[in-house]
């Protein structure tokens, strides 16, 4: 019985290193296919540079918001009470739902 336990921890052993392999060639494939994150950095660095050069930064638009400013233009922050409102609302048309 030895002898066979010692043949498959071979073969696993033998399975295994193929699958370390394939999985190290699969891995390079991968990187290979999205690029270095040096370009991810390169490309915002570039915009960046060009954000600069126009005059734009997002911290200046972010800082001209009111306060009371959640989501953009036009959207201002509910009161609590609103919420839970609607959230009933909501639960309710969607009991009405289960029960048709």
């Amino acid at each position: 019985k030895l002898p066979q336990i010692q043949q498959i921890m071979r073969e696993f052993e033998k399975e295994s290193e193929i699958m370390d392999m394939k999985e190290e060639m699969m891995n390079d494939a991968i990187d290979d296919a999205m690029g270095d994150e040096d370009d991810e950095e390169e490309g915002e660095a570039i915009v960046n540079q060009v954000l600069d050069e126009l005059g734009l930064s997002i911290a200046d638009q972010m800082s001209d918001l009111p306060a009371g400013q959640l989501g953009g233009p036009g959207k201002v922050a509910q009161p609590a009470a609103a919420e839970d409102a609607a959230d009933a609302d909501l639960e309710a048309r969607l009991e009405n739902l289960k029960r048709q």
